[in-house]
């Protein structure tokens, strides 16, 4: 009760401020890729202008606004939320030459209509761009099917006015239904893509030891460009979508590059780590879903380096009813691949061993586990040199800890793998 209270006060702090402080504001949003994308933008524009963006998993009722005042939620104390609630006030009085020129928003939805409630918050002449990364099956057990998830990640787009723009990824999103439901609005419309023709676009792609090199495109412009550390093409969608908000926010193509070029890949997301016994650790424990997992281990499959290719896997949850098809369909996508063994963890996960097996993997290389300590305990004895090794489940397996019982350099884990705060690390 305290807390929805907390919440509506917040709503409507948040945008008297917004009204008297006057920021472009960007949204992010998108069933996969949000938090890199987001980081992205901030790089691309980040030398132009004064910019803020979303920390943490700030992407929520009570996280947008804080992103907004510029501090972190003070938790349950009631006095502390009274200052909080001052500090707006006074941003909603005066003006100040301090505030970000940019912000930058992630927002996320668990349920219908939460992108509703946080884009009420936001004046809608503020609204510069809203970025949508992807629709892929996530939280299902909230939104029933896809059209659920649809209908959810394209409302920012309702919100902006002619002088805003859609920006979509178009190998992800089904961008003319978007653009047929929301041409009325007036709002422009600027598409990135891999795999297809789009206004922001790469080229000629090379995965090596060094990461990933592609050229990006934009109209008559091009740049090479090396993603340092990256295994997988589609690590590049959150480097065009910064390109397509600089083009908005006026950034000319080369001060986009040039500020992108700054970009690093972000802890469990597809990360790589130095493991035991001098081999790599690819690190994608932050979250997942079934795209996501797909994607990753076509990427584990073709790296043209690594002896042995090891893929950990764990439930991916909130799939509700889907959950089993989702996970096989998982299972199978390492048949006919590259990967050599595959290790399961969890209830839902067995879905993925039972499919991999009835499609044909061999029985002898994959396995089942049903605690993580068990599964790390195997694989510290199993792990040879040069093997390269998979890690990937959704936010609530916590597989960082596997992760983090093979790495190389222990100190290192701090900065190199998500969840390493007090509150999680009492879980």
């Amino acid at each position: 009760m305290v807390q929805k209270i907390i919440e509506k006060i917040l709503k409507k702090l948040t945008k008297i401020a917004l009204n008297k402080q006057r920021p472009w504001i960007i949204t992010v949003t998108g069933s996969v890729g949000k938090t890199s994308t987001k980081e992205a933008i901030y790089n691309a524009i980040k030398n132009n202008f004064k910019v803020r963006r979303s920390q943490k998993n700030y992407n929520n009722e009570i996280g947008v606004p804080m992103t907004v005042l510029g501090q972190y939620a003070p938790g349950k104390n009631i006095f502390a939320w009274l200052k909080v609630f001052f500090k707006f006030l006074k941003l909603g009085v005066f003006q100040s030459n301090k505030y970000p020129k940019v912000l930058i928003l992630e927002i996320a939805a668990d349920k219908p209509g939460d992108l509703k409630y946080i884009m009420e918050m936001l004046p809608q002449d503020l609204l510069r761009a809203s970025v949508l990364t992807a629709v892929t099956e996530a939280h299902l057990e909230f939104f029933g099917d896809m059209e659920g998830v649809f209908k959810e990640k394209i409302t920012p787009f309702f919100y902006l006015t002619a002088s805003g723009f859609i920006i979509i990824n178009k190998d992800h999103c089904d961008s003319e239904k978007t653009k047929e439901l929301t041409l009325r609005r007036g709002a422009g419309f600027i598409t990135y893509s891999i795999e297809n023709d789009a206004d922001v676009m790469v080229d000629k792609i090379r995965i090596d030891e060094r990461g990933v090199a592609f050229t990006i495109k934009q109209q008559d412009n091009s740049a090479e460009f090396l993603l340092k550390n990256a295994i997988a093409k589609h690590q590049a969608y959150a480097l065009l979508a910064g390109v397509c908000v600089g083009k908005v926010l006026g950034v000319s193509f080369a001060e986009t590059v040039a500020g992108l070029r700054n970009y690093t890949i972000l802890a469990g997301r597809m990360r790589k780590i130095e493991g035991i016994n001098r081999s790599l650790i690819i690190d994608d424990t932050y979250n997942s879903s079934p795209l996501a997992s797909v994607k990753a281990l076509e990427a584990l499959s073709a790296l043209p380096y690594g002896k042995r290719k090891i893929a950990v896997l764990g439930d991916m949850l909130e799939m509700g009813n889907y959950s089993e098809d989702l996970h096989r369909r998982v299972g199978k996508s390492v048949v006919n691949s590259k990967i050599k063994y595959v290790f399961t963890l969890g209830k839902q996960a067995k879905h993925i061993f039972n499919a991999a097996i009835e499609s044909g993997f061999p029985p002898a290389n994959i396995r089942q586990f049903h605690h993580y300590r068990d599964l790390s305990g195997f694989l510290k004895g199993f792990i040879e040199p040069d093997d390269v090794i998979l890690i990937k489940a959704s936010q609530g397996m916590r597989l960082e800890r596997v992760t983090k019982s093979l790495m190389a350099n222990l100190e290192q884990a701090d900065t190199s793998l998500v969840r390493q705060n007090k509150r999680w690390l009492k879980k």
